[in-house]
């Protein structure tokens, strides 16, 4: 009888739509939704020097499209999808499939949307069928990150033909029957779905072949602890998303312990947030002190056991564009006191420094809080619940935060990253109180520099205009694992952290 692959996960996935917003947050409902719907374009999987899987942006690999190319201008670019692929229900992928989930996406005015806009189509009439298989973008800008934007869902490819036959003025986009069931052309079929967990199984027909791993069960835990230690007993194959305080646990001697390999299986960052609208926050000086004070080596050392890398820019590091060089303070007391001494926080300041919750995340507020005290900036610490006050402005003066599940920012685009948080008008989700014409005039030129040089020259600049603000302070990378049995084998990590299923296998198999 053939294996089943058993996941630990934290939580039972009730809405696989990744237009909608409990499909979209939901850690291992994106997961489902990459093994549900496959999309034109994936970064490609390599493995560093240091062995540690990472993501290459600069060379797209293929998916459902076979090929796609520019116009002169910059202004159109063009998708051939492939002929021969097949959804569950039988129908054939089409160009109309690709043109009908980005209307979806206009349609429910939700995150796909905004990944559109962000990658300059500006409505789902630009959206252009040429031929059953070829499908041309119609852009406003000559931006070169809509290949990029294809990776991920959403917005989605949806098999239409088995969708619209389904469709009311009660519901005109489907938003129950795709967040019910898988209807795209991926590898694996939605099975089953109860509290306690969810089935798939591979699709005979998927176009790259019956993937070897013919069931996943994805069984919910009430902590990850919880399920490291059905890891241990042998009940389960696999745990995501463990971050790196939680690798001793994986050390502790435990009877009856499988063979287990422990991978790092995703990146995201952690920074500090500076509100420029909070005296004396908004004197200049007393940021770039604050950003000369920050013990980014200790934060490296001392709270990650050096399990992670510098960050330079909100950018990711992983990003076509990201600029190292762009981030203009390092470790200096003797010029952070002077800057002080200069600025409205002149003698020091007692200020709060609000922490997200999230593994780490205290043991580096710690390690700041010292850090910045030798300059006379002394910190309270709070971890309380946010209970949703970021969404009314700033939670305090200073924020400590990241990505807590290792999700982190799903496309790698410096617009992507600065469109996202610190943009100009309804763009801007996190609604920061943050002003900079300057920086906003780099970011709408962006789009507009074309593509190779130009484009980078543009990223840089912009990464340097908003790192010389201080507003942000970014400290460091940090990874999440995966934990998994030894014997299986295929494990790779993408960029939006799904876990693809069908590129493992059991040893030997």
């Amino acid at each position: 009888m053939a294996r089943t692959l058993r996941v630990g996960i934290d939580t039972a996935p009730r809405v696989f739509d990744c237009e909608q917003p409990a499909g979209f947050r939901d850690s291992a409902g994106a997961d489902l939704v990459g093994s549900f719907y496959d999309q034109l374009t994936s970064p490609r999987a390599y493995l560093d020097e240091r062995g540690v899987s990472r993501a290459d942006w600069h060379r797209l690999r293929p998916v459902l499209a076979e090929a796609w190319w520019w116009s002169e201008d910059g202004r159109t670019c063009t998708f051939r999808v492939r002929s021969g692929v097949y959804s569950e229900d039988g129908n054939e992928l089409t160009a109309e499939d690709v043109r009908w989930g980005w209307e979806r996406a206009f349609g429910l005015r939700d995150v796909g949307k905004w990944v559109a806009r962000v990658s300059s189509v500006q409505d789902g009439a630009d959206v252009e069928v040429l031929d059953r298989y070829t499908v041309a973008f119609h852009l406003s800008a000559p931006n070169p990150a809509l290949p990029r934007t294809m990776a991920q869902n959403p917005p989605g490819l949806y098999d239409s033909a088995a969708v619209l036959p389904h469709l009311g003025e009660d519901d005109p986009w489907g938003k129950d029957l795709i967040g019910s069931r898988s209807l795209g052309f991926g590898p694996y079929r939605l099975v089953e779905r109860t509290d306690d967990g969810v089935t798939i199984a591979a699709r005979d027909r998927y176009w790259r072949g019956r993937p070897p791993i013919g069931e996943v069960h994805l069984g919910r835990y009430p902590s990850r602890e919880e399920a490291l230690a059905g890891l241990f007993a042998g009940e389960v194959d696999l745990v995501p998303n463990v971050p790196s305080a939680e690798l001793p646990l994986l050390a502790r001697p435990r009877g009856g312990r499988a063979r287990l390999r422990v991978r790092p299986a995703s990146f995201s960052g952690i920074a500090l947030h500076l509100d420029p609208a909070a005296e004396p926050l908004d004197d200049p000086l007393v940021r770039q002190a604050i950003a000369h004070a920050t013990p980014y080596a200790a934060v490296l050392g001392s709270a990650f056991d050096g399990r992670t890398e510098r960050w330079h820019s909100w950018v990711r590091s992983d990003s076509p564009g990201y600029d190292p060089a762009s981030w203009p303070y390092e470790e200096d007391v003797p010029r952070a006191r002077e800057l002080l001494a200069a600025s409205k926080g002149a003698g020091g300041f007692e200020t709060t420094l609000r922490v997200l919750p999230s593994d780490g995340f205290e043991a580096v507020a710690e390690v700041v809080a010292d850090g910045l005290s030798r300059i006379g900036v002394r910190l309270t610490l709070d971890s309380s619940d946010l209970a949703g006050e970021i969404r009314a402005g700033n939670a305090a003066p200073i924020m400590l935060r990241g990505f807590p599940d290792g999700r982190g920012m799903r496309v790698s685009d410096p617009n992507y990253a600065y469109v996202h948080d610190w943009g100009p008008g309804r763009m801007r989700l996190f609604p920061f109180h943050y002003e900079n014409q300057e920086f906003f005039e780099a970011l709408r030129h962006l789009v507009e520099a074309g593509h190779g040089r130009p484009w980078e020259e543009a990223a840089r600049r912009l990464q340097r205009l908003h790192n010389a603000d201080a507003v942000l302070i970014p400290l460091c990378d940090i990874r999440f694992y995966v934990a998994h049995v030894a014997e299986l084998e295929g494990y790779s990590w993408y960029p939006d952290n799904r876990l693809p299923f069908a590129e493992m296998r059991w040893e030997g198999a």
